[in-house]
Formats: structure tokens, sequence, C-alpha cells
């Protein structure tokens, strides 16, 4: 059922306007969706479950800090940003947390603006097996790599400075 009503908001939003394009695949980690670029790679945002509530907002930037050139960004933290390898972000969120968009806004913007990093946002409230693979007590949770796991409401330099 959460996966229709994805396919719904998605096709919703995409009659909005002209700039956006929906696919729909069957398989992966449903429901989510994935955002691509105009040339079909991958942005390395994507949203398992329906990003309403709380993060409504951090999905409408997710997409337009994928579509370029973003949220303006100071260079030094471009910089850093750039300097990262190949990293995996999980942020695990429950849409009535006031504390996860900073989160979620983060990631995403340092994966929208380096192609070695993917941010992926979970709603827990779908995915309890992720929840309980993380032992999460609270939101927002930051998981790296699948190894480092980090608690709290985190801005871009403390994420930055968690990546290393």
């Amino acid at each position: 059922p959460v996966s229709s009503e994805l396919k719904g908001y998605m096709e919703e939003l995409a009659k909005l306007t002209d700039k956006l394009s929906l696919e729909v695949e069957n398989g992966g980690e449903a429901p989510c969706v994935k955002v691509y670029r105009e040339d079909g790679s991958y942005s390395g945002l994507a949203f398992h479950g329906v990003p309403g509530g709380h993060e409504f907002t951090s999905f409408v930037l997710g997409l337009y800090n994928a579509a370029g050139p973003g949220q303006s960004l100071d260079a030094d933290v471009r910089e850093a940003i750039g300097a990262l390898g190949k990293q995996d972000l999980k942020v695990l969120v429950s849409l009535s947390c006031t504390m996860c968009p900073e989160l979620v806004t983060a990631a995403q913007r340092i994966a929208a603006e380096n192609d070695a990093i993917t941010a992926e946002v979970y709603d827990l409230n779908h995915f309890p097996a992720i929840r309980d693979k993380y032992n999460v007590m609270s939101v927002p949770c930051l998981v790296i790599g699948d190894e480092q796991i980090s608690f709290g409401k985190k801005n871009m330099h403390q994420i930055l400075d968690l990546l290393g």
C-alpha cells in the first residue's frame, strides 16, 4: 500500500513541472524513490518511504540540489566535500521528527555535490528491519558505511567531521 501511495505522490509531483519525469521500477527496497539527473546518472539521493511530514521540504531541496547548482556552498565546504572518497550514508528518520530534516538536507547536499557519495533516507516506520539492524533508539540516526553510527541532529560541518 505504501508503494502505491508513493507512486501516486510522485505522479502528482511530476505533473507540476516538465522538469521532472517518473519511471517506475519493481523490486529493490520498496517503497523507494531514487533521484536521477537529466543525463540519467544516479544523484546518490533516495528516499525510502513517502517523503511527507517534516521531510517534504528536505525532499524538494534534494531535488533542487541534485539538479544543480543547488544551495550555495562556501568554497572551503565545497573543497572538503570534493576531497571525500566513496561514502555510503543512510539517514534514518521519522516523519514526525523536527530534528531530522537538518541532517537529511545536509547529507543529501553532500551527496549531490560529490558523485562518490550516496545519502539514502529511510522512514523507519516502514523499515523496522533497518531499525533493528542498527539498534536505533532515537532519530535522527546517521549510518556511515554500515559501521559508524551517530545519533542526533547534525549540520553539514558535523557530518564532514564524521566523514573525515
